[in-house]
């Protein structure tokens, strides 16, 4: 059996035990630092306020001539206090001779004398005329205490401030029960949120999956919405500009289907018509004669057909095979001029291009593809062709027109998909190979009604390497 795997879990649910573990990892690290991080802060605050209390009572010490010391104000961080007030939060103070006798106290709980004398020992370690912080370990207590040697009118004394650290250890007691109650009221707001927000991100790929098993059963006609402008959003378009890709080609394979089995089928049928009525002797003389120059001129066509097939698939489906070297254009279309002008004398071409437009690409393939939409053009023109060009610094534009009627509207979408062709069309595939030979290229073939007849658009990068 195979080890359990998170990304094998639904995406919400990966989600969710995501975001729980990331907040009961930060929960159980803040639960263990705070505690102490809060201790720290109340050592450090109450050693400044020892520091406070001592500035204030070090101005009230008096003593008499016998050096008997006067009762001094009980005070206490009153703010403290108040903000404490379930606790009896204060600070002790003692007063000793320069011997160790104790003068006087003021205790909130008694206190060993083995402890005032550690408290004494300790103060009278350190250097002389500075404030000094400390901490005593005696019995179950811990003291901290500030401590100083004082003088008053030539009598020298020790002045001490302490306060037990159980103090402070209930005051962070409390302050870690109220973060943990605030932090687990947080933690279970932010889990539900963590579920809304899983089912946030996953419903629409849950309906982008289900589009996808439409696709699969062929289904292209349930539509997808998904309101969003993120990278969702973005995934949802370019599925739903895929799905529509796929039914076009969908139904350009049933046409195709339809339309190569139409075109097979009629020289075929020609052939072994005029075959078997040869065979049974049905044709005779002159009859034979013309039922073989029938089947010649069928084979020839179902020749020609299968060739474009085949080199409009070779095309398609391996642009690496354009051999790509230095083109001149007008050349090109000088050649092709030529060539074509003896099909129809009638027709004028008018060619504008400038006397040298050279690109990088496959002059024999350009050939074959500009000799197509020509011989296209040809077919409908009235009185005369029209060649223009311009150029930038990364591409050539080509306009080829003819004066003869538009292009059905409804066809013009299809014009350039296989076995497409008009009224006096042939074989529907000359305008699929010159697509085929300018995609190969990087460049694009466009088609749009003007006022003076149908253009052809052609655009062709001059450097082809960089757009392949």
């Amino acid at each position: 059996m195979n080890g359990w795997k998170l990304k094998n879990l639904p995406l919400s649910r990966q989600i969710l035990i995501l975001f729980m573990l990331l907040t009961t990892v930060l929960g159980v690290s803040v639960g263990i630092l705070y505690p102490l991080a809060v201790k720290q802060s109340l050592v450090s605050s109450t050693y400044t306020l020892l520091e406070e209390e001592f500035n204030t009572l070090s101005g009230h010490i008096s003593f008499t001539e016998n050096h008997v010391l006067l009762p001094f104000p009980s005070s206490a961080p009153y703010f403290l206090q108040l903000l404490l007030s379930n606790y009896a939060f204060s600070f002790d103070v003692l007063v000793f001779d320069a011997d160790g006798n104790l003068l006087g106290r003021r205790l909130t709980e008694p206190l060993p004398n083995q402890a005032y004398a550690e408290l004494f020992r300790l103060s009278a370690e350190y250097p002389r005329n500075r404030l000094q912080h400390g901490s005593l370990d005696f019995g179950r207590e811990t003291y901290l205490f500030v401590s100083k040697r004082m003088d008053y009118q030539g009598f020298p004394y020790y002045l001490v401030l302490f306060s037990k650290e159980r103090e402070i250890n209930q005051i962070n007691s409390l302050l870690t029960r109220q973060f943990i109650l605030v932090f687990v009221v947080i933690l279970a707001v932010s889990w539900l949120l963590a579920v809304w927000f899983s089912r946030y991100l996953t419903n629409p790929l849950r309906r982008l999956e289900e589009s996808c098993q439409r696709i699969a059963r062929r289904q292209f006609d349930i539509p997808l919405t998904v309101d969003r402008e993120d990278e969702i959003g973005q995934l949802a378009r370019s599925f739903a500009a895929m799905k529509n890709q796929l039914q076009e080609y969908d139904e350009s394979q049933r046409h195709f289907v339809q339309n190569i089995s139409h075109e097979l089928k009629t020289p075929i049928m020609a052939i072994q018509g005029y075959a078997h009525g040869l065979m049974e002797g049905v044709f005779q003389g002159p009859q034979a004669e013309k039922g073989l120059r029938i089947i010649m001129e069928e084979s020839k066509r179902l020749e020609k057909v299968v060739e474009q097939l085949l080199y409009l698939t070779k095309i398609e489906s391996v642009s690496q095979m354009l051999q790509l070297g230095r083109v001149d254009l007008s050349e090109l279309f000088h050649f092709i001029q030529q060539r074509l002008s003896v099909l129809n004398p009638e027709i004028q071409w008018d060619v504008t291009l400038p006397p040298v437009l050279p690109i990088t690409a496959d002059g024999e393939q350009l050939s074959v593809a500009f000799l197509n939409i020509l011989e296209n053009q040809l077919r409908y023109a009235k009185s005369r062709l029209i060649i223009t060009s311009s150029q930038t610094d990364k591409q050539v534009e080509i306009r080829l027109s003819n004066d003869g009627p538009p292009i059905e509207e409804a066809l013009l979408p299809y014009l350039f998909q296989r076995f497409r062709k008009g009224k006096s069309g042939k074989h529907g595939l000359g305008l699929a190979i010159a697509r085929a030979v300018f995609e190969a290229h990087g460049g694009t073939i466009q088609v749009r009604n003007e006022a003076i007849g149908p253009m052809f658009i052609v655009t062709l990068p001059i450097n082809p390497e960089s757009e392949l």
